[in-house]
Formats: structure tokens, C-alpha cells, sequence
């Protein structure tokens, strides 16, 4: 197997709404977090290095709230780094679980057409964290609203993801036709492996661990994406990895980390399209807390 030579290190404030805090306070804690990440990424603003620290926003519910209430020219500020690829806006209303049926589904997309006509988000990539499994008929509304891809990254805790894992793969809608995805480790693998925490933990323990595990399984790609957060966990702020990762790179250490979005991730995994395997069928959720409140 190849040895992996680009890290596409993905950073979001993961959404837990009601679980980790109540349904007011996450609200207010995401107007305050999209705020810091327009204020974080602007400092790189000039910067085209690797390093420079991006943000994605995980899910639009957060978002259109912050919308409703924010200055104007705070949501100026966000179009300009949206624009110019400091900041992307994937495009899933909630961290969703298998109970959202086809309509259900649809109608949450919806607020995606709005953020595209209104302010001009160039939103073409989906990420579902968490949660164990999604409704199958998500591949061909994806597809339908003109996405490029989907992630998923689920919480091992009394869960359980489709292995192997990390993979990457083509994955068919019932229409036949096939949407890119990765199966991707947990939405915190960043930060656990000691990514802008320990050099010498990283590159003499964790990362070759993970290298290993990578050939166990077969990952046959020298490219793979990461997930990472602050370190404060669920609903967690702005945490700037760029000292670390310019430090890493400048030093010619491998593989190199890209501070990345996940439109980033999914134009370099694009020349590997035709070496990928297609699966079918419904992601099975294997666990679920709450869902019948």
C-alpha cells in the first residue's frame, strides 16, 4: 500500500444540539463560533500557504440563524471568505440520522437553494458527523441539488461505522447513478492523533500507527482526509492549527498537512475517481440515543 503523502485536515465545530448543551445555549455558542471563525481566518486572509488556517461550517441550521441576526457586515465579511475559499459552507441542515424519511430529507435541503440564491454560497459538499447512518436516498438528492461529494464520520462511542474505514468509494443511488464519498474516521481524529499538540507524539507514535492500520486494511490512496476540532469538543470554537502545521511542512516532514476545506478534498480525490469500488444500499445506523424525543 502507499504511504500516505497529503493530509487533508478538515476543521468544524461539530453541532450537538441538545445533547452536550440546551437547544438555547447551542444557538447562541454558534452565533459566537461563526463570528470567531470570520475573525481567525481573515488574519491569513494574504496568506497561500498550506498552513493558513480555513473553517468549514458543518451544517446550515447554524448558519441561517446566524443570518437572521448577524450585522451586515459581518455577513459581508463571510460572503468575501466564502468566495475566496477561507470558509466553506457544506450543505446538510443537521447532523441527520436514518429516522429522516425522502421528504423529510428534501425539505432540509431546501434551505441550501436559499443560501445559494441569497448570498451566492458555492455549496457543493455534504458532511454528516456523529451519527452512525443515513436514509439511502440521500445519494440521488445530493445529486439532484448538485453536489460533488459526501463524508461521513461516526462516532464510534456504542456505534459503529462500515469498515473498512477510512475508505473512500462511489456510492449508487437507486437511480443508478453514483455519488463520491468517504467513509472517514471520527470528526476529532485530528486532534487525537496529536495534530497541533505534539510534533514528537505525532510523527514518532500516532502517525505511524495510523499508517500501519491504513496498510492492514488496504488503503490504497496516498491522499486521505481528517476531521479535527478545538479541543473543547462538541460545539467547540476556533482552534488555530497554522504555527504547527507551517512549522510541520517547513520542515519537509510527510506527510505534508494541508489546512483544507472539504472542496479541497474533493478535487484532489478526484484523478483516483476511477480506482474506487461502488456500493449500494442504505448506511444502516447502528446506534442511536434520543430519537424518539
Amino acid at each position: 500500500m502507499p504511504d500516505i503523502h497529503t493530509i487533508y485536515l478538515i476543521q468544524h465545530s461539530h453541532t450537538d444540539i441538545g445533547y452536550t448543551h440546551d437547544q438555547p445555549i447551542v444557538w447562541e455558542m454558534h452565533d459566537r463560533i461563526l463570528l470567531e471563525a470570520i475573525d481567525q481566518t481573515e488574519k491569513y486572509a494574504d496568506s497561500r500557504d498550506d498552513s493558513a488556517l480555513k473553517w468549514t461550517v458543518e451544517a446550515t441550521a447554524v448558519l441561517e440563524r446566524w443570518l437572521t441576526r448577524a450585522d451586515p457586515r459581518d455577513i459581508d465579511r463571510l460572503i468575501a471568505l466564502e468566495r475566496a475559499g477561507r470558509i466553506e459552507i457544506t450543505g446538510l441542515f443537521v447532523n441527520g440520522s436514518p429516522l429522516f424519511d425522502l421528504d423529510q430529507l428534501a425539505e432540509s435541503l431546501l434551505l441550501v437553494r436559499r443560501l445559494r440564491s441569497d448570498y451566492g454560497f458555492d455549496i457543493r459538499a455534504a458532511m454528516n458527523c456523529d451519527v452512525n447512518g443515513i436514509t439511502w436516498g440521500i445519494v440521488d438528492l445530493l445529486l439532484d441539488a448538485g453536489f460533488d461529494g459526501f463524508s461521513m464520520a461516526i462516532n464510534p462511542h456504542f456505534g459503529g461505522a462500515m469498515k473498512p474505514r477510512p475508505l473512500a468509494f462511489h456510492w449508487r443511488g437507486a437511480s443508478g447513478r453514483t455519488l463520491p464519498t468517504f467513509n472517514g474516521w471520527p470528526y476529532n481524529k485530528g486532534w487525537e492523533l496529536g495534530i497541533g499538540r505534539d510534533a514528537a507524539e505525532f510523527t514518532g507514535k500516532w502517525w505511524p500507527r495510523a499508517q500501519t492500520y491504513l496498510d492492514s486494511i488496504g488503503y490504497d490512496l496516498p491522499i486521505i482526509m481528517i476531521e479535527t476540532f478545538h479541543p473543547f469538543g462538541d460545539n467547540g470554537t476556533v482552534f488555530d492549527y497554522t504555527p504547527f502545521i507551517a512549522e510541520w511542512n517547513a520542515q519537509g516532514r510527510s506527510p505534508r498537512i494541508v489546512m483544507a476545506t472539504p472542496r479541497q478534498w474533493w478535487d484532489a480525490l478526484r484523478p483516483f475517481h476511477d480506482q474506487l469500488a461502488a456500493h449500494h444500499g442504505d448506511w444502516t445506523d447502528f446506534w442511536s440515543f434520543g430519537t424518539i424525543s
